[in-house]
C-alpha cells in the first residue's frame, strides 16, 4: 500500500530528479522510491535477511522418521 507524503527538496536535487526520470522513463515518485529504499537498505540492520550458507544436504531424509516423534 502506498502513502502519501509531502517534502521539502532543494531545487538542484529536483531538477536532477526531474532529468533522471526523463531519461529512465519514470516518475518523480517512483525515482525517489527507489533511491529512498536504496539509501536506507545500506544503513539499516540486515535483521529480516536470510542467512545461507555454501553447504548442501547430502544425506537421507526420512518423513517418517522426521514425524514420528
Amino acid at each position: 500500500m502506498k502513502s502519501h507524503i509531502s517534502a521539502t527538496i532543494d531545487e538542484h536535487l529536483v531538477e536532477d530528479l526531474n532529468r533522471y526520470g526523463q531519461e529512465e522513463r519514470r516518475s518523480r515518485s517512483q525515482v525517489i522510491e527507489m533511491a529512498l529504499e536504496e539509501f536506507l537498505s545500506s544503513r539499516l540492520d540486515a535483521k529480516d535477511e536470510i542467512v545461507t550458507s555454501q553447504g548442501r544436504f547430502q544425506g537421507n531424509f526420512s518423513r517418517e522418521e522426521t514425524y514420528e516423534r
